[in-house]
């Protein structure tokens, strides 16, 4: 499932539902970092387990 790093978490619930797999999703921030402005992304694979992280979309201004 090391696939999935880097991904929209929104492109690889459906391919993991297709399979069968229903992961437990574990969100996580910067410190101090509350909003989340962009898209989530997997940033970890453990087992079932994905932790995903925001990430700003379209280019830095």
């Amino acid at each position: 499932m090391t696939d999935l790093l880097g991904r929209r978490l929104d492109e690889v619930l459906p391919l993991l539902k297709q399979q069968g797999i229903e992961p437990v999703i574990v969100y996580t921030t910067a410190p101090g970092k509350e909003e989340r402005d962009g898209s989530l992304r997997v940033i970890r694979v453990k087992g079932n387990e994905l932790t995903v992280a925001c990430f700003p979309d379209g280019m830095p201004e």
